[in-house]
């Protein structure tokens, strides 16, 4: 009697093989991702720097607008340098003057700001934000932010 072969002697068919490799494959790319994930966490680009640094003078500037007009006051002025240029942060006395510190990633974040009334339009102000960071062997690096704001007369 001719009789079915039996089917566990057979082997592995390709399309298990091929499933087989495919899962296999999806394990080390999801390893792969995980440890680049992790150099970039540690080694945080410049750029990114630049945008979280964006971003908190930013945030600075929105919190500026719910202060009262009368109350509007720059950070301590000791935070500044006056310079053939203007006006710019003193890198040196940043960690004391500084109006408020933010630690993102493993980089510290220093934030001043300068209020100015406007010397013709006595309802207006001239409002600066610099948020500063040192970045190793290139150095102090800031990013300013610098908007208008009326007093409505509210």
């Amino acid at each position: 009697m001719e009789g079915k072969p039996e089917s566990g002697n057979r082997g592995f068919s390709r399309v298990e093989a091929i499933v087989a490799l495919l899962i296999l494959l999806i394990g080390v790319f999801g390893l792969a991702m995980i440890q680049l994930t992790a150099v970039t966490a540690r080694n945080q680009p410049a750029s990114t720097r630049v945008r979280v640094a964006t971003d908190l003078a930013q945030d600075t500037l929105d919190r500026l607008q719910e202060v009262e007009w009368n109350s509007l006051r720059s950070s301590r002025p000791d935070g500044f340098m006056q310079g053939t240029d203007g006006v710019s942060p003193s890198f040196f006395r940043l960690h004391e003057a500084a109006g408020d510190s933010v630690s993102v990633q493993g980089t510290n974040y220093y934030r001043i700001w300068q209020v100015t009334p406007d010397s013709e339009i006595p309802a207006l102000k001239t409002i600066a934000v610099w948020c500063c960071w040192f970045q190793g062997e290139v150095g102090w690096r800031q990013v300013v932010l610098v908007t208008q704001r009326a007093d409505a007369g509210f």
